[in-house]
């Protein structure tokens, strides 16, 4: 206090003196000794020195905490055991008003008396929360700092992406780099576990309103519980359950945690009768009568949150008479604020105008007012109890309900100011580094009424976002941000403005939503219309989301023009003539131009380079070598090289391997689980079905999960769980239908169904496939085994001749269009042996000509398992006879 005093912030020194005051109260039961008081009151303005007839009423720790017997043994009984080690999630759920946070609060209280961890985090309804935020709120408490100090570099790099401070603090600090998503998560979820699970002893984390808590915390959470099972850890945390719709995060958390047996709800209802009375008698200080105790259950309901709020306003024993009636809690909390002196009373609006916790520092920026008439505000405030201190350096409200009353109670237009007030102070006092309250600064010029302004700050909100892989959130900023962009007048700059804004949007859009989303086309054809209308070119990272996007529609020539022009643009920049290689290969790949798919695979693989390999991670979210390495494998295979085909593959893990980027790598194998379904290598298939296993199915990309899912089931058939096997394919080309994770993804899965019916020698189910197939739109690159499919189910289930010649016809005349070498393979022996069953000399010998022609042509692989089983059918084994007379 007096370091404070002398340094001339009267406001952080009375800050201390209330944290101390509040802690004494609640730790050991003791109010401050007479020399700390002394140096409290000298802080004070002379003439507004509390005298012994103000408040507070009651003991600065709050009333006296009455019931829950039951709720605060079965919190002792789950704390128990995480002190054994089996890590708890508690969840508090009740009402607003019903004692929540007043239980974790005693109960916090009790474990730090038995020498534990503890650190309480709270999220808040307001816009403009930062993601991880009770997470980094619990790393910046006291009992976080020595653990802090404790940790490797490496590990306060990391954590550094969430306590942007650590660097000033830690000179030798390195800042930390961008990495791609899942890298980032995987390290900063890893460095958060070892700073919250430090061996010395057992931890509890409280978390207030859970129900207003980001996504990214969420997801955290349930990481923490899962992958540490038996940490010495409680998590304790309170929500509002009519506050969680469907859809909430919330709700994914918790199935989670009953999935792991990590889950406990704690529900609270209202007080009884009697511990109402309990709670006023001990809040007043004196007993009271029953019919006055009764009144009061009967106005309050046994709210703890009413009952105190109702005699703060002034209810007393005897008010029966006086006809005094408790009116809803916003009356009664409006009556409270107005009991405030004038300044105190505009002090507390400009406060709840924050919408969080704030320090004394932002609101002497925001309230512009002098010091003493600040000093007097926040005293009288804690006085009577409407704030309390919140962590190492601020304050907050009490209740969120009184936040909400003071804030409602100001006029539209003085909220209004008062927002603009409360942005300009946050954007002086964090001029260093904005990116944090990014998010803030939006939501308060919105409020405000500065469109400009609130734009500018949604966007870096959502820079901010992006750099923690935060989609949705950086989704919902940037979204928001083009809606007020669009209520400004139309001129050339506003779109020039709005176009860059949409450029910035496909990345984060289709982390969330994939290449189906309505959203993403949106805004592909506003950007396409912008660029036109303003005679610009569009940028590489809009041409490259217009290409994927063709790709997903099946329009390979609008993808092919988008590749070209992103070519033009790279003329000389090698990095985006890989991406725009990479994108016209992809575009020759499923549009079955499999020699065009080649040459720009391989060109994508000469003209990569390793320096440039962040760039790509970061801008491109994959490694195009791995990927393109990848999809040449199999084009290799189409193209008669199965020995290539095989040592391509290889390299692509190899280099997954080396990058160890989790998409790239799981590219790698799930293009090579189809490499081995195509070259019927199910042991090969099985090692690749394994190691998608490996990488953590629950956190792969979604076209990745839904192949793996279809893999899976094509093993079952193999393993003649027939049924299992194709409800599973089944589920998956539902799922890829309806979502369109990726281009070409519902081809990839059909064939895996097509190959299914083949092992599962089930030819009407194969018959049905197949004309499932060839009613598929877009994606022909598999059509020749289609076709060859049919005539081979067409001939076990006694179908004409002519029939199955038409579909073993059209099979080698597709496979030679598209230059796949291996599937005319496949079509000419299907035709061979069935001339050879029906013994046709003439047809035989002619269907003997094509396959000997095509095995000649192929430019390798002649030891091959499938070239030495067509070479076997040219071995004349034996001649066939004339056919009888009664058999045409």
């Amino acid at each position: 206090m007096r370091l404070h005093n002398a340094a001339g912030n009267r406001a952080r020194a009375l800050r201390v003196y209330h944290a101390c005051a509040t802690t004494l109260e609640r730790e050991l039961g003791i109010e401050p000794s007479g020399a700390t008081r002394a140096a409290y009151e000298a802080l004070l303005p002379p003439q507004r020195t509390p005298g012994p007839g103000e408040p507070p009423a009651e003991g600065v720790g709050g009333p006296a905490f009455v019931g829950r017997a039951a709720e605060r043994a079965q919190l002792t009984a789950l704390w128990r055991a995480a002190e054994n080690g089996r890590a708890q999630f508690v969840l508090v759920t009740g009402e607003a008003g019903i004692g929540k946070s007043r239980l974790l609060q005693e109960f916090r209280s009790w474990c730090v008396h038995r020498g534990s961890v503890t650190a309480e985090a709270r999220s808040y309804q307001a816009e403009g929360t930062f993601a991880y935020g009770p997470v980094a709120a619990w790393l910046r408490s006291e009992a976080f700092k020595p653990r802090l100090e404790q940790l490797d570099r490496m590990s306060l790099t990391e954590l550094a992406r969430l306590l942007p401070e650590l660097p000033s603090e830690l000179p030798d600090l390195v800042h930390p780099e961008p990495l791609p998503e899942n890298d980032q998560r995987q390290r900063l979820f890893d460095a958060l576990a070892g700073a919250l699970l430090a061996p010395e002893g057992p931890a509890l984390l409280v978390a207030d309103d859970l129900q207003w808590c980001d996504r990214e915390a969420l997801q955290f959470l349930h990481y923490l519980l899962r992958v540490e099972p038996g940490a010495h850890l409680m998590v304790a945390a309170t929500s509002r359950q009519e506050d969680v719709d469907q859809g909430h995060p919330l709700g994914d958390l918790i199935s989670g945690l009953q999935t792991m047996d990590r889950f406990t709800e704690i529900q609270l209802g209202r007080l009884t009768r009697e511990e109402t009375a309990a709670l006023a008698e001990g809040f007043a200080g004196h007993p009271f009568e029953q019919r006055d105790a009764d009144h009061l259950y009967d106005e309050t309901e046994g709210n703890p949150l009413f009952v105190i709020e109702a005699l703060r306003a002034g209810w007393k024993s005897g008010s029966v008479e006086k006809g005094w009636i408790s009116p809803k809690v916003q009356a009664v909390i409006e009556a409270r604020l107005r009991q405030l002196s004038a300044s105190t009373y505009a002090l507390v609006g400009l406060a709840a105008t924050v919408g969080r916790s704030f320090t004394s520092d932002v609101l002497e920026h925001a309230s512009e007012t002098d010091e003493e008439t600040l000093v007097r505000g926040l005293d009288e405030l804690w006085r009577r109890r409407l704030i309390r201190d919140q962590g190492t350096d601020a304050y907050d409200f009490s209740h969120d309900k009184i936040r909400e009353v003071a804030y409602l109670a100001q006029s539209p237009a003085r909220r209004r100011r008062n927002h603009l007030r409360v942005a300009r102070a946050l954007e002086r006092f964090h001029a260093h580094d904005p990116g944090p309250v990014s998010g803030q600064l939006a939501a308060h010029y919105e409020s405000a009424g500065v469109a400009d302004e609130a734009i500018l700050w949604y966007g870096r909100a959502a820079e901010a976002a992006q750099q923690l892989h935060a989609n949705g959130e950086a989704v919902r900023l940037r979204g928001r941000a083009l809606d007020l962009l669009r209520t400004l007048p139309e001129t050339p700059e506003r779109d020039a403005r709005e176009l860059e804004m949409l450029t910035a949007f496909p990345a984060p859009l289709l982390a969330v939503e994939g290449y189906a989303s309505r959203r993403l086309d949106e805004v592909h054809r506003r950007a396409s219309k912008l660029v036109h209308s303003l005679g610009v070119d569009p940028v590489p990272p809009l041409l490259r989301s217009l290409a994927l996007a063709s790709l997903s529609a099946d329009d390979f020539e609008a993808a092919r023009r988008a590749g070209e022009q992103l070519q033009a643009r790279g003329e000389h920049d090698d990095l985006l003539l890989v991406e725009a290689e990479y994108v016209l290969g992809i575009a020759a790949f499923w549009g079955s131009e499999l020699d065009a798919a080649r040459r720009h695979f391989e060109a994508t693989v000469e003209r990569y380079r390793p320096e440039h390999r962040r760039a790509h991670l970061l801008w491109y979210a994959q490694d195009p070598k791995v990927v393109c390495l990848s999809r040449l494998g199999n084009t290799l295979w189409f193209l008669g090289c199965p020995e290539s085909a095989t040592r391509t593959r290889d390299a692509a893990r190899a280099l997954a391997e080396q990058i160890g980027h989790p998409y790239s790598r799981s590219i790698a194998i799930a293009f090579a689980a189809m490499l081995a379904l195509e070259m019927r290598e199910p042991d090969h298939l099985r090692v690749c079905v394994a190691a998608l296993q490996a990488e953590r199915p629950d956190r792969q990309a979604r076209q990745i999960q839904i192949l793996h899912a279809a893999f899976e089931g094509y093993l079952d058939v193999l393993g003649r769980r027939t049924k299992v096997g194709f409800a599973r394919i089944a589920r998956a080309l539902d799922d890829s239908r309806a979502e369109t994770p990726a281009p070409g993804h519902y081809g990839m899965v059909m064939r895996v169904l097509l190959e299914s019916c083949g092992a599962a020698g089930d030819a009407r189910a194969g018959l049905a496939a197949t004309e499932q197939a060839l009613e598929m739109r877009g994606i022909r690159l598999w059509d020749a085994e289609v076709h060859r499919l049919r005539g081979e189910y067409l001939a076990a289930l006694g179908a004409s001749s002519e029939d199955i010649e038409s579909e073993l016809r059209s099979a080698l005349e597709v496979a030679r269009k598209q230059g796949a070498r291996m599937l005319e393979l496949r079509a000419a022996a299907s035709l061979l042996r069935c001339r050879l069953e029906r013994s046709e000399v003439q047809g035989t010998s002619e269907a003997r000509g094509y396959l000997a022609a095509i095995v000649h042509a192929l430019p390798e692989g002649r030891n091959s398992p499938e070239v030495r089983e067509a070479a076997a059918l040219l071995i004349p084994e034996r001649t066939p006879q004339e056919p009888r007379k009664d058999n045409p």
